[in-house]
Formats: structure tokens, C-alpha cells, sequence
């Protein structure tokens, strides 16, 4: 029993020390971010944390990242596949999950996270990042297109900028006075209908 104990405790102990450092590295970035920071944030010696995360910053840096992008692929892979049939449905679907999750600063990761992390380290994110963020977008907008018998044009672009704006809106709705799910549907009726379609209609 006091062996299942120890273990429980110490389970629970590193979920903790995870959790801290996904938020900090998330919210920080990984060169603002130091294992001291980290200790200080759990209240507890630096020391301590490596027992907790032996293979140092950087290891435990792409745990987290990628316990964080696999979250955001089953999130994003559920709530399309919940939406229906049609494309609009599944973007909005998609963009409900992103709002309801902590930002992810793509510009950050792509400029100064993965470069600071070894090359190996760079491209296992850079894959997760694509797979649980890009890919389930891809496949939304090549099945609209198929649908349709009509090629779509770079669907990584698009999911990459439909991604990119969904994930400004965490920021903007501050300035706009909107919420940020009626933002996130405009712009979706922008990308399926075109800004200047809905010009016309509106006037």
C-alpha cells in the first residue's frame, strides 16, 4: 500500500510539473522560459525538478508541446467530425474548439521556438504541429472539394490562414467589441462566400 501511495503521489507530483510548464512555455515561449521559472511557479527547489524532468528544458519543452498538440488533434478531429456534412459546419466547429483553448502562437513557434530546440526536436513538432493543427483542416476543404468535383487551391494555405486568424481573435476581440465566435463565423462566411459577395449583400 505505501509503495502504491508513493507512486500515486509521485504521478500526480509530475502531472503537476507538466502542467506548469505547458502553461509557461505556451504563454512565455521556450527561451523565456527557464526550469528555475518553472520550480518557482510548482513552489518547489529547481533541484526537485529534475526528478520530475531528467532530461532537462528542452525534453521537457516537446513533452508538453506535444501533449498540447495532441490534445488540439483530438479536439480539432472530434469536433469536425461532430459538425456534418458540410463544410461551413466544420469550420465553425473547428474554430469553436480553437477559441476554447489557450492561444497557440504559431508566428512564435515557426521564429524562435523550434529554432532555439535541436533539429531532430525542430521537426517532430514542426510534424505534430502540422498533423494536429493543419491536416484535419486539410481534409475538411479536400473533401468540400471533392464534393464538388472541383480542385481546392493550397488547402494547407488555407487551413494555415484560417488557423492564423482564428487564433488572433483571442487578441482582437478586446478591440472590436464583438465576441469572438461571431468574429470567427464572419470570417468563415468571408472565406466560403468572399468579402466583396458580401459587400453587395449588405448594401
Amino acid at each position: 500500500m505505501i509503495g502504491r501511495a508513493t507512486t500515486t503521489e509521485s504521478s500526480a507530483a509530475r502531472e503537476r510539473v507538466l502542467e506548469a510548464a505547458e502553461r509557461l512555455f505556451s504563454e512565455r515561449g521556450y527561451n523565456a522560459v527557464t526550469l528555475r521559472d518553472i520550480a518557482n511557479e510548482l513552489g518547489m527547489r529547481q533541484a526537485s525538478l529534475y526528478h520530475h524532468a531528467p532530461g532537462g528544458k528542452e525534453a521537457l519543452f516537446v513533452e508538453v508541446t506535444e501533449r498540447g498538440l495532441e490534445r488540439h488533434r483530438v479536439g480539432m478531429e472530434q469536433a469536425i467530425a461532430g459538425a456534418g456534412p458540410l463544410l461551413r459546419d466544420q469550420l465553425r466547429a473547428a474554430a469553436d474548439w480553437l477559441l476554447s483553448q489557450p492561444p497557440v502562437d504559431l508566428s512564435r513557434m515557426v521564429h524562435a521556438d523550434m529554432p532555439a530546440i535541436g533539429k531532430d526536436n525542430a521537426e517532430r513538432l514542426t510534424l505534430a504541429t502540422y498533423n494536429a493543427l493543419l491536416s484535419p483542416l486539410r481534409r475538411c476543404f479536400e473533401r468540400a472539394a471533392s464534393h464538388l468535383r472541383t480542385p481546392t487551391p493550397l488547402p494547407d494555405l488555407l487551413g494555415g490562414s484560417f488557423v492564423a486568424v482564428v487564433e488572433l481573435l483571442h487578441d482582437v476581440e478586446i478591440f472590436a467589441r464583438q465576441p469572438k465566435q461571431r468574429m470567427a463565423y464572419d470570417m468563415i462566411d468571408v472565406l466560403l462566400e468572399g468579402a466583396l459577395l458580401r459587400s453587395d449583400e449588405r448594401t
